[in-house]
């Protein structure tokens, strides 16, 4: 019986760990899909605070000519990501989720990484790397 316990203590620990990486990538590509769609306001919705502040900062319009704003549509309109890994730490208080950004004008994606504070159930994205 004690054996049993053990046994099924593991699994339970296994199947949280799953869900807590399950949930930490959701919220990073939700955060993704509006970030580089330019959908700033969802995008700050799955930040912290602080990092929300500055999402939108980022977001805020900015008169650029009109030819330049229809090749940043276009340009933005052809970028991808692609989620690679999940990382939590030890203390499940945070996580790293490293994604490529496939740019059309590059030949290579770029690695980049998003940090995520993770408190109870939430998980909020706390940075770009």
């Amino acid at each position: 019986m004690k054996r049993f316990l053990v046994i099924l203590l593991a699994v339970c620990a296994l199947s949280a760990c799953e869900n807590v990486e399950k949930r930490v990538e959701t919220v990073a590509e939700t955060f993704l899909n509006a970030y580089y769609t330019t959908d700033f306001a969802a995008a700050a919705a799955c930040c912290t605070p602080a990092f929300a502040e500055r999402v939108l900062y980022d977001g805020q319009d900015v008169e650029l000519p009109a030819d330049l704003q229809q090749k940043i549509k276009e340009a933005v309109s052809q970028t991808s990501f692609k989620i690679v890994s999940v990382e939590l730490d030890e203390g499940a208080a945070s996580a790293r989720v490293r994604y490529e950004l496939n740019v059309p004008e590059l030949e290579k994606p770029v690695p980049k990484a998003l940090r995520l504070q993770l408190e109870g159930r939430t998980a909020l994205v706390d940075g770009i790397e």
